[in-house]
């Protein structure tokens, strides 16, 4: 591996502190900041000490061993592609791309090139989480007949996430509210459910923003199960919801616990405490297949592009 020095390409996305947190926890540093944006750059440039370069190509010339990309949505595959052509490993945030035929040509430029590219559903990384997976795959619900989840905040209304700038653009952000969050739902349920053959969605403006600022959306699995997503930035509070309806048993997420009960039980055979969740977790798996070390939770290209397909397709956009 080349020396664990990350550069942020983009620093335009809410959680790229959380990502630099993680990435200096594990011992790498940042060694170059790019971004549109020259007063943004030059803020990130400050905070890590790192050298803010008016030009993606700089960072082709130094010792990188990968990169962060926090750009806005619209400008993923330009940043993507560009580094995935320079043969530097990648992590970017959610979602992979602006629309479907864009995160399909970055996956197929990933596989071209053989180079490493992940995307942030941190979500994957909460060990609780991947068990529950673990044993749906395994057959622990029989076969799955219902799946549906909720992931959602107070965003639109409170005053810890700033709304007036690119992720309520829509030339810039690509989707709304929904798809911001929604994003981790639809990726939780086909990790564990299996692919999506259909679905719409209804969105809501309740904030009057340029984008939806929520949803609920109603999905049929190829599978033949049918499942239903909650999502955006109008809830009360925090929350996470998942339930998964078996026929041999059901799996619920919520308040803080992840739980299995069978057909016919009282109480959970088997239950675990949710870990607290963290965007910058989703970093992880990368910094982990950097090393060389075990990574399970990485995501393929091709399961972040199906993502993108199935917000294509509740977006009422064409293939």
């Amino acid at each position: 591996m080349r020396d664990k020095t990350l550069a942020i390409v983009g620093a335009a996305h809410v959680h790229l502190p959380d990502h630099v947190r993680v990435a200096g926890e594990a011992g790498f540093a940042i060694g170059a900041v790019f971004d549109r944006n020259a007063a943004r750059a030059e803020h990130w440039s400050g905070e890590t000490g790192a050298p803010a370069v008016a030009d993606r190509a700089a960072i082709t010339s130094g010792d990188i061993a990968g990169a962060v990309v926090c750009s806005e949505t619209a400008h993923h595959e330009a940043d993507i592609a560009f580094l995935l052509e320079a043969g530097i490993p990648v992590f970017t945030e959610k979602p992979l791309a602006g629309d479907a035929a864009a995160a399909r040509r970055i996956a197929e430029a990933a596989a071209r090139t053989g180079t490493l590219l992940h995307t942030g559903f941190f979500m994957r990384t909460n060990p609780p989480l991947a068990e529950l997976r673990d044993r749906v795959r395994g057959g622990e619900l029989g076969d799955v007949v219902e799946a549906r989840g909720r992931f959602a905040h107070d965003g639109a209304y409170a005053d810890w996430l700033d709304l007036s700038g690119w992720m309520t653009t829509p030339d810039l952000a690509c989707y709304g509210g929904f798809a911001d969050e929604g994003v981790h739902v639809i990726d939780l349920l086909m990790w564990m459910a299996g692919p999506v053959a259909g679905g719409a969605a209804c969105l809501g403006h309740a904030r009057g923003f340029p984008v939806d600022d929520h949803g609920a959306a109603a999905l049929s699995f190829k599978s033949g199960a049918t499942g239903a997503v909650q999502a955006g930035w109008t809830d009360r509070t925090m929350r996470l919801e998942i339930e998964l309806i078996g026929t041999e048993a059901g799996a619920t997420v919520g308040d803080g616990k992840v739980a299995i009960t069978g057909r016919g039980e009282e109480t959970p055979h088997w239950s675990a405490g949710l870990s607290p969740l963290d965007a910058g977790q989703g970093l992880v798996p990368f910094l982990a297949a950097l090393e060389g070390r075990p990574a399970d939770a990485l995501v393929t290209p091709d399961e972040a592009a199906a993502v993108n397909a199935v917000l294509d397709l509740l977006y009422d956009r064409e293939a």
